[in-house]
């Protein structure tokens, strides 16, 4: 009897979910202070988030913060979208700095996770190990796909063996975070204005939060969505 012609394997769009965490909640990794550029942490949230109740209470300098946290956002995602085709999903923030994330706009986020959906995960791990290689780092060991091809492993960004999806993963969140290095990253971005009480363009600059890829490494935190891989061999 002859097959359907249907076979499983790593090239279907086949959504594999992770969760990430990441841990911004000490002043010495991510700087609260207004006029640092290293302020910001994560902020997934812009001041036009309706959650805020007092954005225009918000002070020039607490807002460029605000859109600091934005921007270093922005390059999460983009970090993440460059390797596979992905989405975010179910974004949560914690906020214990101030009177609480769900009225305060200057309550910089103690911590972010988040859901990132790949349409195929099998290419994670050999992608952000080729940019590894591309700028000069060291080899160490091998790493396996989730579809069971290996290759030569790089050492990471956070300065540890980029071996498996879930490491590649925390590297390039902790890469986009490092965005800017102690010299600086500029993008113009939507800034509230409270002399305007509105939108603003403004050149937003972010640098690292942290002098050491490892520390931000180590508050990055991934796992893989239990039964959402693509395991086995091809039918």
């Amino acid at each position: 009897m002859a097959g359907s012609g249907y076979n499983q394997d790593s090239n279907q769009i086949t959504p594999v979910l992770y969760r990430v965490g990441v841990d911004t909640s000490s002043s010495g990794n991510f700087p609260v202070a207004t006029a640092n550029t290293a302020s910001g942490a994560l902020w997934p949230y812009d001041w036009t988030n309706t959650v805020y109740t007092n954005t225009s209470a918000l002070s020039a300098a607490q807002s460029l913060v605000l859109s600091q946290g934005n921007v270093r956002w922005d390059r999460v995602v983009e970090a993440l979208a460059s390797v596979a085709d992905c989405r975010i999903e179910n974004v949560t923030i914690t906020a214990s700095n101030g009177s609480g994330l769900n009225t305060d706009a200057t309550n910089q986020p103690t911590a972010v996770n988040f859901t990132v959906v790949f349409d195929r995960d099998g290419p994670i791990v050999g992608n952000w190990n080729a940019y590894l290689k591309s700028i000069g780092n060291n080899t160490s060991g091998t790493y396996t796909n989730n579809d069971g091809t290996t290759g030569v492993a790089y050492i990471g960004v956070g300065g540890t063996a980029v071996t498996t999806t879930a490491l590649a993963i925390r590297d390039i969140v902790t890469f986009a975070i490092q965005t800017g290095g102690s010299t600086g990253y500029k993008r113009t971005y939507r800034v509230y204005n409270p002399v305007t009480a509105g939108d603003s363009q403004q050149t937003v600059t972010i640098t690292n939060p942290n002098n050491t890829n490892s520390t931000i490494f180590g508050v990055v935190s991934c796992s893989a969505v239990g039964n959402t891989s693509l395991t086995g061999s091809p039918l």
